[in-house]
Protein backbone atom coordinates (compact mmCIF):
# COMPACT_ATOMS: atom_id res chain seq x y z
CA UNK A 1 0.00 0.00 0.00
CA UNK A 2 1.26 3.46 -0.88
CA UNK A 3 -0.11 6.67 0.69
CA UNK A 4 0.14 10.26 -0.52
CA UNK A 5 -1.14 13.00 1.84
CA UNK A 6 -2.57 16.28 0.56
CA UNK A 7 -3.57 18.80 3.27
CA UNK A 8 -5.48 16.45 5.53
CA UNK A 9 -6.45 13.97 2.83
CA UNK A 10 -4.69 10.67 2.24
CA UNK A 11 -4.89 8.98 -1.14
CA UNK A 12 -4.08 5.32 -0.62
CA UNK A 13 -3.37 2.78 -3.32
CA UNK A 14 -4.00 -0.72 -2.06
CA UNK A 15 -2.75 -3.78 -3.84
CA UNK A 16 -4.68 -6.96 -3.11
CA UNK A 17 -3.87 -10.48 -4.22
CA UNK A 18 -6.31 -13.40 -4.44
CA UNK A 19 -4.38 -16.61 -4.94
CA UNK A 20 -5.63 -20.18 -5.20
CA UNK A 21 -4.56 -23.28 -7.07
CA UNK A 22 -6.32 -22.01 -10.20
CA UNK A 23 -6.26 -18.20 -10.03
CA UNK A 24 -3.79 -15.41 -9.42
CA UNK A 25 -5.64 -12.10 -9.44
CA UNK A 26 -4.65 -8.59 -8.49
CA UNK A 27 -6.84 -5.63 -7.56
CA UNK A 28 -5.77 -2.03 -7.08
CA UNK A 29 -7.99 0.01 -4.76
CA UNK A 30 -8.01 3.76 -4.26
CA UNK A 31 -8.87 4.91 -0.74
CA UNK A 32 -9.55 8.54 0.11
CA UNK A 33 -9.15 9.38 3.79
CA UNK A 34 -10.88 12.66 4.58
CA UNK A 35 -10.01 13.90 8.07
CA UNK A 36 -12.72 16.21 9.35
CA UNK A 37 -15.15 16.63 12.27
CA UNK A 38 -18.41 14.74 12.05
CA UNK A 39 -21.12 17.47 12.14
CA UNK A 40 -23.72 15.19 13.74
CA UNK A 41 -21.36 14.00 16.49
CA UNK A 42 -20.24 17.57 17.08
CA UNK A 43 -23.79 18.88 17.38
CA UNK A 44 -25.34 16.06 19.40
CA UNK A 45 -22.41 14.72 21.45
CA UNK A 46 -19.97 17.66 21.46
CA UNK A 47 -17.31 15.43 19.88
CA UNK A 48 -15.82 17.93 17.44
CA UNK A 49 -12.28 16.67 16.98
CA UNK A 50 -11.41 15.60 13.42
CA UNK A 51 -11.92 11.91 12.64
CA UNK A 52 -11.22 9.85 9.53
CA UNK A 53 -13.85 9.20 6.87
CA UNK A 54 -12.99 6.68 4.14
CA UNK A 55 -14.17 6.30 0.56
CA UNK A 56 -12.77 3.31 -1.35
CA UNK A 57 -13.16 2.45 -5.03
CA UNK A 58 -11.83 -0.35 -7.21
CA UNK A 59 -9.28 1.26 -9.55
CA UNK A 60 -8.08 -1.60 -11.70
CA UNK A 61 -7.65 -5.39 -11.89
CA UNK A 62 -4.20 -5.55 -13.46
CA UNK A 63 -1.78 -8.36 -14.12
CA UNK A 64 0.87 -8.93 -11.49
CA UNK A 65 3.46 -7.30 -13.72
CA UNK A 66 1.34 -4.17 -14.26
CA UNK A 67 0.47 -4.01 -10.56
CA UNK A 68 4.15 -4.03 -9.67
CA UNK A 69 4.79 -1.34 -12.29
CA UNK A 70 2.03 0.87 -10.80
CA UNK A 71 3.37 0.46 -7.27
CA UNK A 72 6.89 1.12 -8.53
CA UNK A 73 5.74 4.32 -10.21
CA UNK A 74 4.08 5.50 -7.02
CA UNK A 75 7.20 4.71 -5.02
CA UNK A 76 9.24 6.74 -7.51
CA UNK A 77 6.75 9.63 -7.30
CA UNK A 78 6.92 9.62 -3.51
CA UNK A 79 10.72 9.64 -3.60
CA UNK A 80 10.72 12.52 -6.10
CA UNK A 81 8.49 14.56 -3.78
CA UNK A 82 10.66 13.75 -0.81
CA UNK A 83 7.99 11.72 0.92
CA UNK A 84 8.52 8.31 2.53
CA UNK A 85 7.25 5.34 0.54
CA UNK A 86 5.53 3.89 3.62
CA UNK A 87 3.22 6.40 5.28
CA UNK A 88 2.99 6.77 9.04
CA UNK A 89 -0.01 5.15 10.75
CA UNK A 90 -1.70 3.79 7.62
CA UNK A 91 -5.34 2.64 7.88
CA UNK A 92 -5.79 -0.97 8.93
CA UNK A 93 -6.95 -3.19 6.09
CA UNK A 94 -7.17 -6.26 8.29
CA UNK A 95 -10.03 -6.66 10.78
CA UNK A 96 -9.62 -4.18 13.58
CA UNK A 97 -11.49 -4.66 16.86
CA UNK A 98 -10.34 -1.43 18.48
CA UNK A 99 -13.56 0.59 18.69
CA UNK A 100 -11.78 3.92 19.03
CA UNK A 101 -9.82 3.38 15.81
CA UNK A 102 -12.75 1.97 13.84
CA UNK A 103 -15.46 4.37 15.03
CA UNK A 104 -13.22 7.42 15.30
CA UNK A 105 -14.19 8.13 18.91
CA UNK A 106 -14.30 6.41 22.28
CA UNK A 107 -17.86 5.09 22.76
CA UNK A 108 -17.33 4.98 26.52
CA UNK A 109 -17.03 8.80 26.46
CA UNK A 110 -20.70 9.11 25.48
CA UNK A 111 -23.15 9.74 28.34
CA UNK A 112 -25.88 7.17 28.86
CA UNK A 113 -28.94 7.86 26.76
CA UNK A 114 -32.43 8.23 28.15
CA UNK A 115 -34.36 4.98 28.12
CA UNK A 116 -36.97 6.27 25.68
CA UNK A 117 -34.23 7.13 23.17
CA UNK A 118 -34.26 3.43 22.26
CA UNK A 119 -37.67 4.00 20.66
CA UNK A 120 -36.65 7.04 18.65
CA UNK A 121 -36.70 6.54 14.88
CA UNK A 122 -38.42 3.15 15.00
CA UNK A 123 -40.42 2.66 11.78
CA UNK A 124 -41.88 -0.79 12.34
CA UNK A 125 -42.05 -3.70 14.78
CA UNK A 126 -42.55 -7.44 14.48
CA UNK A 127 -44.75 -9.33 16.91
CA UNK A 128 -46.75 -12.54 16.79
CA UNK A 129 -49.38 -13.08 19.47
CA UNK A 130 -51.20 -15.98 17.82
CA UNK A 131 -49.71 -18.62 20.10
CA UNK A 132 -50.52 -16.95 23.42
CA UNK A 133 -52.26 -19.47 25.64
CA UNK A 134 -55.85 -18.38 26.37
CA UNK A 135 -57.09 -17.89 29.93
CA UNK A 136 -58.98 -20.74 31.55
CA UNK A 137 -62.53 -20.80 30.22
CA UNK A 138 -61.86 -18.37 27.37
CA UNK A 139 -63.92 -19.15 24.28
CA UNK A 140 -62.54 -18.08 20.90
CA UNK A 141 -59.21 -17.25 19.30
CA UNK A 142 -57.42 -15.43 22.12
CA UNK A 143 -54.07 -14.88 20.38
CA UNK A 144 -55.57 -14.16 16.98
CA UNK A 145 -57.97 -11.62 18.43
CA UNK A 146 -55.13 -9.88 20.28
CA UNK A 147 -52.98 -9.84 17.15
CA UNK A 148 -55.72 -8.10 15.17
CA UNK A 149 -56.41 -5.45 17.83
CA UNK A 150 -52.72 -4.72 18.49
CA UNK A 151 -52.04 -4.43 14.76
CA UNK A 152 -54.77 -1.78 14.54
CA UNK A 153 -53.22 0.12 17.45
CA UNK A 154 -49.80 0.05 15.79
CA UNK A 155 -51.20 1.27 12.48
CA UNK A 156 -52.94 4.19 14.21
CA UNK A 157 -49.65 5.05 15.91
CA UNK A 158 -47.89 5.16 12.52
CA UNK A 159 -45.83 2.04 13.16
CA UNK A 160 -45.62 -0.63 10.49
CA UNK A 161 -46.27 -4.20 11.59
CA UNK A 162 -43.34 -6.15 10.18
CA UNK A 163 -43.36 -9.76 9.12
CA UNK A 164 -40.53 -11.87 10.49
CA UNK A 165 -38.73 -11.67 7.14
CA UNK A 166 -39.10 -7.88 7.06
CA UNK A 167 -37.92 -7.60 10.65
CA UNK A 168 -34.74 -9.54 9.89
CA UNK A 169 -33.90 -7.04 7.12
CA UNK A 170 -34.70 -3.96 9.22
CA UNK A 171 -31.87 -2.18 11.09
CA UNK A 172 -32.04 -3.21 14.73
CA UNK A 173 -34.48 -6.04 13.99
CA UNK A 174 -37.16 -4.51 16.28
CA UNK A 175 -39.39 -7.11 17.91
CA UNK A 176 -42.05 -7.11 20.62
CA UNK A 177 -42.52 -10.21 22.75
CA UNK A 178 -45.37 -10.60 25.23
CA UNK A 179 -45.20 -13.25 27.91
CA UNK A 180 -48.35 -14.27 29.73
CA UNK A 181 -49.07 -16.62 32.60
CA UNK A 182 -52.58 -17.72 33.50
CA UNK A 183 -54.32 -17.42 36.83
CA UNK A 184 -53.79 -20.56 38.91
CA UNK A 185 -56.98 -21.37 40.85
CA UNK A 186 -55.16 -23.94 42.98
CA UNK A 187 -52.52 -21.53 44.29
CA UNK A 188 -54.56 -18.37 44.08
CA UNK A 189 -51.90 -16.65 41.96
CA UNK A 190 -53.34 -14.12 39.54
CA UNK A 191 -52.33 -13.83 35.89
CA UNK A 192 -49.23 -11.82 35.03
CA UNK A 193 -47.92 -10.17 31.87
CA UNK A 194 -44.49 -9.07 30.74
CA UNK A 195 -43.69 -7.26 27.51
CA UNK A 196 -40.20 -6.80 26.11
CA UNK A 197 -39.25 -4.69 23.11
CA UNK A 198 -35.88 -5.91 21.86
CA UNK A 199 -33.33 -4.77 19.27
CA UNK A 200 -29.84 -5.73 18.20
CA UNK A 201 -27.10 -3.78 20.01
CA UNK A 202 -23.28 -3.55 20.06
CA UNK A 203 -21.18 -3.51 23.22
CA UNK A 204 -19.27 -0.27 23.83
CA UNK A 205 -16.28 -2.19 25.21
CA UNK A 206 -16.17 -4.43 22.14
CA UNK A 207 -18.19 -3.29 19.13
CA UNK A 208 -17.68 -6.64 17.39
CA UNK A 209 -20.09 -8.27 19.88
CA UNK A 210 -23.66 -7.99 18.60
CA UNK A 211 -26.53 -9.12 20.82
CA UNK A 212 -30.29 -8.98 20.94
CA UNK A 213 -31.26 -7.08 24.06
CA UNK A 214 -34.43 -5.75 25.61
CA UNK A 215 -34.48 -1.95 25.28
CA UNK A 216 -37.97 -1.41 26.70
CA UNK A 217 -40.01 -3.52 29.08
CA UNK A 218 -43.11 -3.45 31.25
CA UNK A 219 -44.92 -5.88 33.49
CA UNK A 220 -48.60 -5.99 34.32
CA UNK A 221 -51.41 -8.29 35.27
CA UNK A 222 -54.26 -8.41 37.72
CA UNK A 223 -55.03 -5.12 39.46
CA UNK A 224 -57.10 -4.80 42.60
CA UNK A 225 -58.07 -1.33 41.34
CA UNK A 226 -59.63 -2.91 38.24
CA UNK A 227 -60.80 -6.34 39.41
CA UNK A 228 -63.06 -6.81 36.39
CA UNK A 229 -60.27 -6.23 33.87
CA UNK A 230 -59.43 -9.51 32.22
CA UNK A 231 -56.26 -10.83 30.63
CA UNK A 232 -57.09 -9.57 27.13
CA UNK A 233 -57.53 -5.96 28.24
CA UNK A 234 -54.57 -6.13 30.64
CA UNK A 235 -52.29 -7.03 27.73
CA UNK A 236 -53.65 -4.06 25.77
CA UNK A 237 -52.78 -1.77 28.69
CA UNK A 238 -49.13 -2.82 28.32
CA UNK A 239 -49.25 -2.32 24.55
CA UNK A 240 -50.80 1.14 25.00
CA UNK A 241 -47.93 2.08 27.34
CA UNK A 242 -45.36 1.05 24.73
CA UNK A 243 -47.11 3.14 22.06
CA UNK A 244 -47.41 6.11 24.43
CA UNK A 245 -43.67 5.94 25.12
CA UNK A 246 -43.01 5.62 21.37
CA UNK A 247 -45.01 8.79 20.69
CA UNK A 248 -43.23 10.62 23.50
CA UNK A 249 -39.80 9.58 22.23
CA UNK A 250 -40.64 10.72 18.69
CA UNK A 251 -42.62 13.86 19.51
CA UNK A 252 -45.88 12.46 18.14
CA UNK A 253 -49.34 13.31 19.39
CA UNK A 254 -51.90 10.62 20.26
CA UNK A 255 -54.17 9.78 17.29
CA UNK A 256 -57.25 11.35 18.92
CA UNK A 257 -55.57 14.61 19.98
CA UNK A 258 -55.75 16.26 16.57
Amino acid sequence: MVFIRFSGVILAVVLGFSVSAQTDRSKIWLTWEHIRPNPELCQKKNLCRPISHYVTRLFEEPSVQRARAIIGSLDALAAKRGRPVSAENPPKICQNVNAIKVLGFDPESWPLSKKLDALRGIKGVHFDLHKLKPPVGFVGDFGGGLQAVVEQKFHRAGLKVLSKAEMEKTPGQPRLNIYFSNTNPETGCHFSIFASFSQTVLLTRNHTVKLRAGTWGMSGGFSADFPDRGEFDAILVVVDKLLADYRKANGKKPPDSG
